[in-house]
């Protein structure tokens, strides 16, 4: 957490206040590990640090006892979760607050009492809220640890649940209780940020205030080194290991024009392949819970934006706890329920079928569906959709004729994210999946566990560009159907 925090907080401060040379290299490193599943990016840094791999075979240096050991593994962590305290950090600076500092310099005041008394004061609930999201996304994260245990045994709380019910020998009990534990911890973390946002607030925005202006600096060039240093080493390391991996004919001959071979990529995109089954899968289940989510989603965030419904404390109290349930407890809880024999009296017997990843997929994303879909609602004036009301304009047409235009971005960003983040659910597909229900994560991960690295890498690469095309996709149709709204 505070590796990570450090990280976000850093770059956000230099890419927001200051001008200089690829400072995009760091929006590109934000988006694109916001959007990456862990489980890919820790398969990379194995690929690149393990004893046979790219760090060793291509460039003759042996990083695997640094990475593979507890400082390194945290490294890692941070590394791929720094972007949660990136965005929190800038937000507090996108708007120009030197007329504060400049007041107070005017009075005589030190630099240095201006950066302990203005300064961190303005910035301390970001900071802090992106410290508590980073713990949060660490602790409850399933799929790094579960890449990362093939070659280094570093036991976490997701990664102890997954053992403790899907392996040999199966203990629920213990699985339960881990679970339990995990939400404690994370509802705690959660409480704690939910207060920060609604308490630690400071109104320096005003009708002249203007966004923030970066600075030319004397040493840009530093920044820029920066900027570049930290792109090759969250994206260029794991993600270029793992491009390497999957176009070498033999892991162990490195980077060499003999060793290219386009032979995994045929294997994986072999029709009838595992992977193109786990694709086919994996994308009709993620398709049918994005729609599912954002149109549920939407409903509920209508209702407590514009209604006086007496369920709304309700249902926003429920989308809040559910933010603190990660996805392999909300997995483990599906088991725990629809595992039971009763249900077969009443034929609703759904464990092991792809019926449960769709629920536990709505579960997991409807929370934040809401939120995405609220934040757009709470900028539409009530009085629109009184006024329409009052004309007798029924409820659904006033959605499709007034809120639609208004929110439709937010309602298109909703369903983009929820329908990449269904694609690559890991915990839902390993714990829920039926043994013959091929699905794109679990695939990967599972040759990657036997070895096959070329086919497993092959496959990780072919998920982002699919992960890409899919987000690109509903964007574009999305955009086409507002303008014909």
């Amino acid at each position: 957490m505070v590796i990570g925090t450090l990280i976000g907080m850093s770059l956000a401060y230099i890419r927001h206040t200051k001008e200089f040379r690829f400072a995009s290299l760091i929006d590109a490193c934000v988006w694109i590990l916001l959007v990456s599943p862990s489980f890919i990016i820790a398969q990379g840094w194995v690929m690149f640090a393990s004893p046979s791999g790219v760090a060793l075979n291509t460039f003759g240096i042996d990083v695997s006892q640094l990475v593979f050991s507890t400082g390194g593994i945290i490294a890692v962590m941070a590394l791929t979760n720094f972007p949660l305290s990136y965005l929190a950090t800038s937000a507090a600076l996108n708007w120009n607050t030197s007329s504060l500092w400049e007041a107070a310099a005017s009075l005589g005041v030190s630099p240095w009492t201006v950066f302990w008394t203005l300064r961190l004061p303005l910035l301390a609930p970001a900071v802090i809220s992106g410290a508590l999201l980073v713990f949060v996304e660490t602790l409850g994260d399933f799929g790094l640890p579960a890449a990362i245990s093939s070659q280094y045994n570093f036991p976490t709380l997701p990664y102890s649940i997954y053992a403790s019910v899907r392996q040999s020998p199966v203990n629920f009990a213990l699985g339960g209780v881990l679970s339990l534990y995990l939400v404690i911890i994370v509802a705690i973390a959660i409480f704690i940020y939910l207060r920060i946002l609604r308490s630690s607030s400071f109104s320096f925005l005003s009708g002249s205030s203007v966004q923030n202006t970066k600075r030319q600096s004397r040493i840009s060039g530093l920044y820029s080194l920066i900027s570049i240093v930290a792109f090759i080493v969250t994206l260029g390391i794991p993600i270029g290991s793992s491009l390497q991996v999957s176009l070498s004919e033999r892991l162990a001959d490195g980077f060499t024009i003999s060793n290219l071979t386009l032979a995994h990529y045929e294997q994986a995109l072999e029709m009838g392949s595992n992977l193109m089954n786990g694709i086919r899968n994996s994308v009709i289940i993620a398709v049918v819970v994005a729609l599912l989510t954002t149109l549920l989603g939407l409903m509920m965030a209508i209702s407590m934006t514009f209604t006086n419904f007496a369920g709304n404390k309700l249902l926003d109290l429920a989308g809040t706890v559910s933010l603190a349930v990660p996805g392999i407890v909300l997995a483990v809880g599906y088991i725990f329920v629809w595992n039971q024999p009763a249900l077969n009296t009443i034929n609703l017997d759904l464990y092991g079928t792809p019926v449960l990843l769709v629920f536990s997929g709505v579960a997991a994303a409807l929370p934040i569906a809401v939120r995405l879909q609220m934040g757009a609602l709470g900028q539409v004036s009530e009085y629109l959709v009184t006024a329409a009301s009052v004309t007798g304009v029924g409820f659904f047409r006033r959605i499709r004729s007034i809120l639609l235009p208004l929110v439709g971005p937010a309602v298109i960003s909703a369903f983009a994210a929820v329908l990449a983040a269904s694609v690559f659910d890991l915990a839902g597909a390993t714990m829920l999946a039926p043994p013959s229900f091929d699905t794109l994560p679990v695939e990967i991960l599972a040759e990657y566990e036997k070895g096959e690295y070329g086919y497993a890498t092959a496959g990780a690469m072919i998920s982002m560009v699919l992960m890409i095309i899919l987000v690109a996709f509903s964007q574009i149709v999305g955009k086409r159907l507002m303008r014909q709204k």
